[in-house]
């Protein structure tokens, strides 16, 4: 998306921003969830991550970790985050001090937990369960300092999650091995229907925005063609084989699932019809329709890879 966009766009600083938080994410969840492998669980303990549930047609809500057992249903929330963080009650949010004096504003950890908690809930009780889900804030890198921390809420580092797991008191039996599976069968269903794409749509970015042409895939710049089965870039001095089939993948990520000649046309910026149709029939692509009605859809000719 970003190397799609010009770099002054309106959205440019906002996808940034929520590309690093994806990164920093993961790498937190997959500093964490070997701590989590260890705990001996219950056996009916099911564990979901990165979890998207639908409460309506037009809100959905994502969990970071969900442990669901007899005992608690538990949100787990991972955060990676470096130097102190302090947080600020009023209005909630965290703030990042660093060793340079610069600070990073966040938002509020605890009340992210909390809102999940109460959709976690509602969503339950759309199932006819009601009970009240725990959380709790878990801190991927030890060097973190902490200062300000929200009372009565737990926040422990990815070496103490093990033992706070195995010792997380319950007040009895909250779900029966009924609902643990229903309950199972039901997100695993949620998972299927939740997609980002089209980015565009998504992202709220008008199609008219995105950057044309066949694009180099290492510093974004317009390539040039070098031969009839090569390009290059001039500023990096990369040779591109296949762009026209990552200029397609770009298309069908960001704006819709389908692609016509026309739309193929436009977007890599190719002089005639003849020159999108062979971009598409080298593409994994199957056609659908006929005449000026046929259209392109990822099938099963060939498996599309990511960049």
């Amino acid at each position: 998306m970003i190397a799609r966009l010009h770099p002054n766009h309106r959205k440019i600083q906002e996808l940034k921003k929520h590309l690093y938080q994806i990164s920093a994410g993961y790498s937190g969840e997959c500093n964490v969830d070997p701590y989590i492998e260890r705990t001996h669980f219950p056996q009916l303990t099911k564990i979901f991550t990165n979890v998207h549930l639908c409460i309506s047609p037009n809100f959905t809500f994502e969990v970071d970790t969900l442990i669901i057992s007899e005992k608690y249903v538990l949100i787990v929330e991972v955060k990676n985050l470096k130097e102190t963080v302090r947080f600020i009650p009023n209005p909630p949010h965290l703030k990042q001090e660093l060793e340079t004096g610069d600070e990073a504003v966040f938002n509020c950890p605890v009340y992210q937990i909390e809102t999940n908690k109460s959709n976690l809930n509602e969503w339950l009780r759309q199932r006819g369960i009601t009970l009240k889900t725990q959380g709790i804030l878990v801190l991927a890198n030890p060097n973190t300092v902490v200062k300000d921390v929200p009372p009565d809420f737990p926040i422990v580092y990815k070496k103490q999650i093990t033992y706070y797991l195995q010792n997380l008191r319950s007040t009895g039996v909250v779900l029966s091995a009924t609902q643990i599976y229903d309950i199972t069968q039901q997100i695993q269903n949620d998972q299927k229907k939740f997609s980002p794409f089209p980015l565009c749509s998504y992202y709220n970015i008008d199609v008219n925005d995105l950057r044309t042409g066949l694009l180099c895939r290492y510093c974004n710049k317009h390539l040039r063609r070098n031969n009839r089965e090569t390009w290059y870039c001039e500023y990096c001095s990369k040779d591109a084989l296949d762009p026209f089939n990552d200029g397609i993948k770009d298309w069908l990520k960001l704006v819709k699932n389908s692609i016509t000649n026309e739309e193929c046309r436009g977007f890599l910026e190719l002089k005639n019809p003849n020159a999108a149709r062979y971009a598409l029939s080298k593409s994994s692509l199957v056609k659908k329709g006929k005449s000026t009605a046929t259209f392109y859809i990822s099938g099963n000719r060939r498996a599309i890879t990511d960049k």
